[in-house]
């Protein structure tokens, strides 16, 4: 059960395939695609959303990939994907490897990721493709946490080393416990006992008590009966989550414009969400993911959802300096450069939806990050303790009723 970081790495590169070259200037032509379709703050809601929905020809089809059917919910009880001028199929994977390796197969056309996943796959040699939206949460802990065994004696990062940790290789769990062991003085890759499982195996091997500690999702901290909190994501990731596709998609001008229509969509859907809290946490959290509406509106409240950003300059670096923070945590066996795997072609796309919703980002900054700013993670906040954890419960357990996790104390 054991695996090394490079195991991941060698997963990816099995998969790689020979991509087609580039067609002689198909980028100009996509371009040109897209003249026009920016519009100014005035242009209202309607003019916009139809210039791009008329701009896409009849017979378009789409796959999106996405992960606990995070975009399709909003997606369709918003209203806001009704009418979308292109035949759309949503396909759930189990976290951004998997998702990355369906759009490396060909087997999809565009999917939803998490910020971890595109550095380690372009250290893996994987090449085509491409981030054409972002989505950025600044000081966010994800809805991840790391937790310990009761009464295991493991109090805070640093008692972790030598113990067993499961957590999924690739993704931003292994992001967020490479950069928690880091500011602890410990390293991923030599310091504790490696257990790299697929995401939804490790909540349950944490349940059969094989392993010392466990990096688990929000839902999951509930379902296990709320075990005691090391530390939560908070000041080891950006929130940010990629629209990504693969450049073979983008030399189809069709398919750019339907993801043209699509990302304004995505955007607007993201908004409405803002709005409509109660209306999300009741169908993601309560209906989809079974939990109940207090543990619901406790994650929610703790995360939020972001926002999304024009891939500009300051996205660019911090994008940059994710996955050098991955390197240097030793999630990364090799630095890699992602400015070449940014697209931003939908920009102006956007900031327009983002005016029209009246939706203001704020300053890409987060100075909590413990690798940016090479501080410590601060501790998360103490909170007030649950009923006593269900020690037996598994990831298909019903969820226990508790108002709030506990925090690990010394």
């Amino acid at each position: 059960m054991q695996l090394l970081i490079s195991g991941q790495v060698n997963w990816f590169r099995s998969r790689l395939g020979t991509r087609a070259r580039l067609r002689a200037g198909a980028r100009t032509l996509l371009l040109m695609c897209l003249s026009g379709m920016a519009v100014a703050a005035t242009d209202d809601q309607a003019i916009f959303s139809q210039k791009l929905q008329d701009a896409v020809p009849a017979g378009v089809r789409l796959v999106i990939a996405e992960q606990s059917d995070q975009f399709s919910i909003p997606w369709k009880i918003s209203g806001l994907g009704a009418n979308a001028p292109y035949n759309i199929t949503f396909a759930n994977f189990n976290g951004g490897p998997a998702v990355l390796e369906a759009l490396v197969a060909g087997a999809v056309d565009v999917g939803f990721i998490g910020e971890a996943p595109l550095p380690i796959a372009l250290a893996a040699g994987v090449k085509d493709l491409k981030v054409i939206a972002a989505i950025a949460n600044p000081g966010s802990p994800g809805n991840i946490f790391l937790v310990a065994q009761p009464g295991s004696g493991i109090h805070k990062a640093a008692d972790l080393a030598g113990k067993t940790i499961a957590y999924p290789p690739g993704t931003g769990r292994h992001m967020i416990l490479s950069g928690i062991l880091h500011s602890a003085g410990l390293d991923i890759r030599k310091d504790i006992r490696n257990v790299a499982l697929a995401g939804s195996e490790v909540a349950p091997t944490f349940a059969s008590r094989s392993v010392d500690a466990a990096i688990v999702l929000g839902q999951q901290l509930f379902r296990l009966g709320s075990p005691p909190i090391i530390e939560d994501g908070t000041g080891h990731n950006w929130g940010l989550n990629v629209l990504v596709t693969r450049q073979s998609v983008l030399d189809d001008p069709d398919k750019v414009r339907a993801l043209a229509d699509l990302t304004r969509r995505a955007v607007q859907v993201l908004n409405w969400q803002q709005r409509n809290a109660a209306q999300w946490i009741n169908a993601s959290y309560v209906k989809q993911q079974g939990l109940t509406y207090e543990q619901g509106k406790y994650l929610y409240d703790k995360s939020g959802l972001g926002t999304y950003y024009p891939i500009e300059n300051r996205l660019r670096q911090v994008y940059q300096q994710i996955a050098d923070g991955l390197y240097e945590t030793g999630a990364l066996q090799k630095k890699v450069t992602v400015e070449p795997f940014l697209d931003a072609r939908f920009n102006d796309i956007v900031a327009a939806q983002n005016r029209l919703d009246a939706i203001v980002p704020k300053r890409l900054a987060n100075d909590r990050h413990a690798v940016i700013s090479s501080q410590d993670a601060p501790t998360p906040a103490g909170l007030p303790k649950a009923a006593a954890p269900a020690i037996g419960a598994t990831a298909d357990a019903a969820p226990i009723a508790l108002a709030r996790p506990v925090q690990a104390q010394p």
